[in-house]
């Protein structure tokens, strides 16, 4: 019988604390507000001091997976330098997982750099490859024979598009071409980890945690509206996967990017990680500069995002043409109402069983987060754990009644899960 995994996901940014790296460095240097906002990381949830306690609460949780992943500031502070101390913490803290019979799904990107990455070697500059490279090399040989599931970049696409499209992100640069560049590059280090990872442990398996929309056009009768959501479809959704079975990079946005190039990556991925929260609609508007035009319809939580619980069964339908297994390696809400967030999972799992029923390979679901964290651009005033963080009281750690909920929806499904397994079986 296949093992479903069950879990919640982080970041090691988001909740670690204690750490300078390209995002302290910009909200040191105001950058952030430029944007008009001004998020304040203030030592995230102070998890780098308190992990014991947080991983004590994933057990009573009665999750079987966590995935999370390594700062690579923290790991790296200088080109030439790895810092043992920050490795010898990583080592206590899977150790204490397996102790625990957790299995640790481990990013090796979410997000963010050492302050030195984007000066001497940023994305769209092919060192990059070889620099990551190095940094990997390191984190293998020292967790290789402990982790097993590795996810080399967390929404690959999200990140280019916040630090080289919007600019809002580090580096700063409003560039389309080089932000292509930049995802290109990414892609080309997945495939040499893969490579690096198999080569020496072939049991391992390799994924991408891809962030996916499901989009819907505005007017169904309008057919320049039904173009404009299957450009957008196509780049944000389908982009990366298809480039995997295609070994060809295409954009193509008339009057804002063409870009194609190619890249072997041979299909070298074990697993598509499926990071799914909304739904937005899309429209044509008539501009010469940007006729693509997409948006929020029905904001519902306080990211102002769409509860659409049916969209996940869409995208695991979508992403299973790929051949591929899947992770649910997020899905998760911002929201003070717990009845609300208890909706939501509920009915998001409920879809992902159907998918199941379906016969779609779905390996394992991790709801987004076990912890309140700092999240990106809006700081630290959108909760999206299950265990509330008292920022002003010693981030003292409180479970929210979807802890308890989301422990018993767990036992349920993991019976229903088992049923359908010896059923299937059985013909």
């Amino acid at each position: 019988m296949k093992k479903f995994f069950w879990g919640v996901a982080t970041s090691s940014f988001q909740i670690e604390g204690h750490i300078e790296n390209d995002f302290t460095e910009w909200e040191r240097e105001g950058k952030f507000k430029k944007s008009g906002l001004d998020p304040v990381y203030a030592n995230g949830a102070n998890h780098w001091l308190m992990w014991k306690e947080d991983f004590d609460l994933l057990e009573k949780l009665g999750v079987n997976a966590y995935r999370f992943s390594l700062e690579w500031a923290r790991i790296q502070p200088e080109p030439d330098k790895f810092s043992e101390a920050a490795l010898d913490q990583y080592d206590k803290m899977i150790d204490y997982l397996l102790e625990k019979k957790i299995e640790p799904f481990l990013t090796l990107h979410h997000f963010t750099h050492p302050e030195w990455f984007h000066k001497i070697s940023p994305w769209h500059d092919e060192n990059s490859i070889e620099v990551f490279y190095r940094y990997v090399e390191k984190i293998f040989s020292r967790f290789k024979d402990r982790v097993k599931f590795w996810i080399t970049f967390n929404e690959p696409l999200v990140w280019v598009m916040a630090g080289y499209g919007e600019g809002n992100f580090p580096p700063g640069i409003k560039n389309l071409e080089m932000m292509m560049i930049a995802l290109s590059n990414i892609l080309e280090a997945h495939k040499n980890i893969y490579d690096l990872i198999k080569s020496t442990s072939k049991e391992s398996k390799i994924g991408i945690a891809k962030h996916f929309i499901v989009f819907k056009r505005e007017r169904d009768w309008f057919l320049l509206d039904k173009a404009v959501r299957n450009r957008i479809n196509q780049f944000f959704n389908k982009m990366i996967p298809d480039a995997f079975v295609t070994n060809k990079l295409i954009a193509n946005f008339p009057t804002l990017l063409k870009f194609e190039k190619e890249i072997e990556l041979n299909n070298k991925i074990d697993f598509w990680g499926v990071n799914y929260y909304y739904r937005l609609y899309t429209k044509f508007r008539l501009s010469l500069d940007n006729p693509f035009h997409f948006y929020t319809k029905h904001p519902e939580t306080d990211t102002g995002w769409e509860i659409y619980p049916k969209g996940i069964l869409k995208i695991l339908k979508m992403i299973s043409n790929y051949g591929k297994p899947i992770i649910v390696t997020e899905n998760g809400i911002a929201i003070n109402n717990e009845e609300v967030r208890k909706k939501f999972l509920k009915k998001h799992l409920k879809f992902v069983f159907k998918a199941l029923k379906h016969n779609i390979d779905v390996r394992g679901y991790f709801y987004w987060s076990l912890l309140d964290n700092y999240e990106w651009l809006y700081g630290k005033s959108k909760r999206f754990g299950l265990v509330f963080v008292d920022y002003e009281n010693n981030f003292k750690r409180i479970p929210k009644e979807s802890y308890n909920f989301y422990r018993e929806l767990i036992q349920s499904y993991s019976e229903k899960y088992k049923k359908l397994e010896r059923e299937k079986e059985a013909r």
